[in-house]
């Protein structure tokens, strides 16, 4: 378990130095540009993971036509996300853009229902509508600190909990890493596609700058490894509290490099933002585990 916490954290800090970078090369590079290379070293850790189970043939599996839109919506919503999120992190304060987008969970749990028929209950809805609250103190629209680029890391949490609800459509037999592989071609397809319609093909300036690109691709790549390997070695429900360090790491992070301190502007609305988080994950824990004592009583009233 300690393991498991460790490798946890150690991702959700690669995720937040992988968002100073973008930062960083906003201020040379376009988006677009940043985009689609963070998308193509994206391939590495997915095939890492192949490689690491032995599942490189997998890749060779066919999916069906509905399975390949899926693919196509999911690394659509990921190319839109990444726009929206390297914008958010050139026009806002660091820590800022970091905690709205700590808004996914919320989004995950409404489009539940639509996309997947779940049952939303009381308290998840609850906890959606504090953490909501969370993001209007923190956003405070009507006030004269509130802009408009609040919305992208909104918009950005939007798009990823899309991505991360419809994989949920597939079957239960299919390969995560083949799933993420093919969506990643997606991704990649997509932010190229925009890069060359849309951005600017500005020559890397300098060995830090490209430095900074390579960080971008790995720090990116070890932090999805690491939330896969993490969540194969404990309960998700244990360890997704823990995802919430990223809030204090992006504060920090955001004062050493760039000199910024938002916290009058943080709170209170990131403790509404990370107790509604909270109160999804302890009541999905509580669902499982009524469900696993209501099979366990069955299967003891049947024997």
């Amino acid at each position: 378990m300690t393991r498991a916490i460790l490798t946890i954290i150690a991702a959700i800090f690669s995720f937040s130095l992988m968002g100073v970078a973008v930062r960083i090369l906003t201020a040379d590079y376009s988006i677009f540009q940043i985009s689609f290379t963070r998308n193509f070293f994206g391939f590495l850790p997915i095939l890492l993971l192949l490689a690491y189970s032995k599942k490189v043939g997998a890749l060779k599996t066919s999916f069906n036509r509905q399975e390949w839109v899926i693919c196509a919506l999911r690394g659509g919503s990921v190319s839109l996300a990444q726009l929206c999120l390297f914008m958010a992190y050139s026009k806002l304060e660091f820590a800022t853009v970091a905690t709205l987008a700590f808004s996914g969970p919320f989004f995950v749990t409404a489009l539940s229902v639509p996309l997947l028929g779940a049952v939303v209950g009381f308290w998840r809805w609850s906890a959606v509508i504090l953490g909501f609250c969370g993001v209007v103190m923190i956003m405070r629209p009507g006030a004269s600190i509130f802009s408009l680029f609040s919305l992208l890391p909104v918009l950005a949490a939007l798009c990823y909990a899309m991505s991360s609800t419809l994989v949920k459509i597939f079957s239960v037999d299919r390969l995560s890493g083949l799933i993420q592989f093919r969506s990643q071609i997606f991704a990649a397809g997509f932010s190229l596609l925009l890069w060359l319609s849309f951005g600017e093909m500005v020559p890397i300036a300098s060995a830090f700058d490209l430095g900074l690109f390579l960080a971008l691709g790995l720090l990116g790549g070890a932090g999805v490894l690491g939330l896969v390997v993490a969540y194969r070695m404990s309960q998700p429900s244990l360890l997704a509290p823990f995802e919430y360090f990223g809030i204090p790491f992006s504060m920090f992070l955001g004062w050493w490099f760039f000199a910024e301190a938002p916290l009058d502007r943080l709170f209170p609305g990131v403790l509404a933002i990370i107790a509604g988080g909270l109160l999804i994950i302890w009541r999905q824990a509580r669902i499982k585990t009524d469900l696993a004592r209501s099979s366990n009583f069955g299967d003891v009233a049947n024997s």
